[in-house]
């Protein structure tokens, strides 16, 4: 009977930790970069981009203080402001790229989320990850209402 008791507990538990979202994790995330950016001493980007066929892609990035540069980075596929549809997390090692556009010597993050699939962050200043498209340009329009800011938490 306890053991019964015991397995219907473990079977309702992990249930309870996936809230009815689907994820997707980047394969062969090192463990220890894992640790890292899990252990808090991280810095935390957050922000709502647009998106075409959703109420927006709200990003949550942390990157390691370390040298690891490690990252874990959250995709919620917004229905609405405040309810996710899907949420992919993603966790890994990011690269640092510095690239001249269009005349200008900028700094970028670029984190691989899933197969093929690279992501890159403009470094606009000290607070401010800028979303930008695989040839490293910053979006046509950028305003209130189409923003493709993160902003450090």
């Amino acid at each position: 009977m306890k053991k019964i008791m015991f397995l219907v507990a473990a079977c309702a538990a992990m249930v309870a930790c996936n809230n009815g979202k689907t994820t997707a994790n980047n394969e062969g995330a090192d463990s220890t970069v894992q640790d890292s950016v899990a252990a808090g001493d991280s810095a935390v980007y957050e922000g709502l981009t647009p998106a075409a066929d959703v109420a927006g892609i709200k990003y949550r990035v942390a990157l390691a203080k370390d040298s690891t540069n490690g990252f874990s980075v959250s995709e919620s596929y917004m229905k609405s402001d405040s309810e996710a549809d899907t949420v992919y997390n993603y966790t890994g090692t990011y690269q640092v790229v510095e690239k001249d556009v269009k005349g200008k010597k900028n700094t970028y993050y670029q984190f691989e989320l899933g197969k093929d699939n690279k992501t890159n962050f403009l470094v606009v200043n000290d607070s401010t990850l800028r979303l930008v498209n695989s040839d490293f340009e910053e979006p046509a329009v950028n305003t209130k209402d189409m923003n493709y800011d993160l902003k450090l938490k």
